[in-house]
């Protein structure tokens, strides 16, 4: 029974949906290839429907590490002045499985030119925590695992705004809105997300080989934690067929991306993130492979 406890807490003290490592590492895709996942404004700018999906294995050598998996699709409606967008996120440690489904609804705000805009984003969905009870090692009827496997599904959303143009853009989003208009003692025992900021700047660049280079910084707040900033830049190959990028955290770690698209359609992501500073002596980085499919609607 104790062992069950001990294990739990530890896991507990991991995960904060998503969980609160993946807050100080978040996944990769959103800062180039999905920047939908972070910020539900940006739902549909594209022209396109754009289907991601993406794995990432977290401190691989210790047994029952975090894996997390998502798919989001998001799309352009009514001449593109509104974009819809759907989340699906799974993440499991351990004994502990999380699943998050929302729905986004985000209106484009059409500036003084054709390509400026304002974005607002809403995103509103459920929430499901559960302990896979086949896993357990020990009393199976202790307190703790029924307590937590008793959690019902709750309402949880995001909202989130930005301004962009062809060049630059600007954005920040408010995640969990639950966690932040009630706090709730029993499940909030972790550190959460708060917010998320960033602003990128793309410069074209008239070459063969290369042709843009975006700078972004991101700036992202953790509860109970210090605040996180991120700084890096995306570069384009071969008429935007290759992509490389590498970003540091101020939590001293690294993550670096390469990515390959194919006729603007198809776009595979790798990307490796190593360890914080805190636990770069006990076990090795993440990995994360992206997916992405973009099409026309008919």
């Amino acid at each position: 029974m104790k062992k069950i406890k001990i294990y739990i807490i530890w896991l507990l003290l991991v995960l904060a949906g998503p969980s609160a490592y993946s807050q100080l590492n978040p996944m990769g895709s959103i800062y180039y290839q999905n920047q939908y996942l972070a910020n539900p404004a940006l739902a549909g700018i594209d022209s396109v429907v754009n289907i991601n999906g993406a794995f990432k294995a977290q401190w691989t050598s210790i047994k029952g590490s975090p894996r997390i998996q998502y798919i989001t699709a998001d799309l352009p409606v009514k001449s593109r002045k509104v974009g819809l967008g759907l989340l699906v996120y799974n993440e499991s440690a351990g004994l502990i499985n999380r699943t998050r489904a929302t729905f986004s609804y985000a209106y484009h705000l059409k500036l003084n030119s054709d390509s400026s805009f304002v974005d607002f984003g809403l995103a509103a969905g459920v929430m499901n925590e559960w302990i896979d009870l086949g896993k357990a090692v020990g009393d199976l009827g202790d307190e703790v695992l029924g307590n937590f496997s008793d959690r019902k599904l709750y309402l949880d959303g995001d909202f989130g705004i930005a301004y962009r143009n062809q060049k630059l853009t600007i954005q920040g989003a408010l995640p969990n809105l639950k966690r932040l208009f009630k706090r709730d003692q029993i499940r909030n025992v972790v550190d959460r997300s708060i917010y998320f900021a960033a602003a990128a700047y793309k410069i074209a660049i008239k070459r063969e080989t290369l042709n843009f280079i975006e700078p972004k910084v991101v700036f992202r707040g953790v509860e109970n934690y210090k605040g996180i900033l991120d700084v890096g830049a995306n570069l384009g190959f071969l008429q935007e067929k290759l992509m490389v990028s590498g970003i540091y955290h101020s939590t001293n770690s690294v993550t670096l991306a390469f990515g390959v698209n194919y006729k603007r359609k198809v776009g595979l992501l790798l990307q490796y993130t190593s360890n914080t500073s805190d636990l770069q002596n006990y076990s090795n980085g993440e990995f994360e492979l992206g997916l992405r499919y973009s099409f026309n609607k008919k």
